[in-house]
């Protein structure tokens, strides 16, 4: 097999190595996208640090992967997946989105879902998910799986001919639509910067930060150049600009789930992922998540039972992307010699 596996986002490149079909994944290595000029310099350090002889790699990215260049919303890397092939003389090589790798990492415990909740809660344990809110699964309908990191994963997973397939889409680029007064005074704000503010702009890690500046601006007070993890700790010590930002982050999550799972009529469930919501999970308790989640009108009901779990597994994109190289659905998006 001699098989990389990656997961590449906006800040951090993953890595991992399954020498044959029997052996389980190995060589685990995080890498930052920054201490490397493109993606062949950061694949050929992991190889020779690992000593390793690779024939396969399926790679992850934050971007997406149906035309030949690859160009991130959030990291300096481009490049064409042709030429990764024939720089590495790989047999077999495939790309997929990063949330796309995250929904195919869940593939089994979608397929072992249950109306019965007791059920569903062991299974949620043996994924390392933790339970956000409990809920009735519709077992055939499709499951989501976003949240945000870098940027903002969307993707809907579904079976088909018994197989998993995720269904690849920008969800974090939609608009955002504000659903309270200051909201609306957030989007004034942004819109002086953008002339499209996307979801995206809000809920990821430099969203953050232009909320914490929102905030700071209503009082009249000098920008900030705080980068979102700094301003995270401070929410966690209870600096009350840095919390409100982080508070209203979530409850504006809240909301775009709630309008995914109407558009896509994922009423089996939903997986929060991405490296904030883990964080900062605390604040994501003490947040409107839940209020806007559940405020949908005359589709309350529609809402309501819709069980989410969070899952706080850094490799779920290493373990997704190596079920995607044989999976039946995205066969045509190998390269092979």
């Amino acid at each position: 097999m001699k098989l990389l596996v990656a997961d590449i986002g906006g800040t951090n490149a993953r890595f991992a190595y399954k020498d044959d079909v029997s052996s389980e994944l190995s060589n685990f290595s995080y890498l930052k996208c920054t201490d490397f000029e493109n993606i062949f310099d950061a694949i050929k350090y992991y190889q020779e640090e690992n000593n390793l002889h690779i024939k396969n790699m399926s790679i992850a990215v934050a971007s997406t992967t149906k035309h030949d260049a690859i160009k991130f919303t959030n990291n300096h890397w481009n490049f064409k997946q042709s030429e990764v092939f024939e720089y590495f003389k790989l047999d077999k090589l495939i790309f997929i989105n990063d949330f796309v790798a995250q929904s195919l990492c869940f593939s089994s415990f979608y397929k072992d879902l249950t109306i019965d909740p007791s059920l569903n809660n062991k299974t949620a344990l043996n994924n390392n998910l933790d339970i956000v809110r409990p809920g009735i699964p519709i077992t055939k309908a499709p499951l989501l799986v976003t949240g945000p990191g870098t940027g903002l994963g969307v993707c809907t997973l579904l079976n088909l001919h018994g197989s998993s397939i995720a269904i690849e889409g920008e969800g974090g680029h939609s608009s955002f639509a504000p659903n309270s007064d200051i909201e609306v005074e957030l989007l004034q704000f942004l819109r002086k910067k953008y002339d499209h503010v996307s979801n995206e702009r809000i809920v990821s890690g430099s969203g953050i930060e232009e909320i914490f500046n929102f905030m700071l601006s209503r009082q009249g007070k000098q920008s900030s150049e705080m980068k979102a993890p700094e301003i995270g700790e401070k929410a966690l010590l209870g600096e009350i600009d840095a919390l409100n930002s982080v508070k209203l982050m979530f409850s504006i999550l809240g909301t775009i789930v709630s309008s995914v799972i109407l558009i896509n009529g994922a009423q089996s469930g939903v997986i929060l992922s991405g490296g904030i919501t883990p964080k900062l999970h605390r604040i994501f308790e003490e947040s409107n998540f839940e209020k806007n989640l559940l405020n949908k009108g005359r589709r309350y009901n529609y809402i309501k039972d819709v069980p989410i779990w969070l899952t706080k597994d850094n490799n779920n994109g290493l373990k997704g992307a190596l079920n995607a190289i044989d999976n039946p659905h995205y066969k045509d998006k190998v390269i092979t010699k």
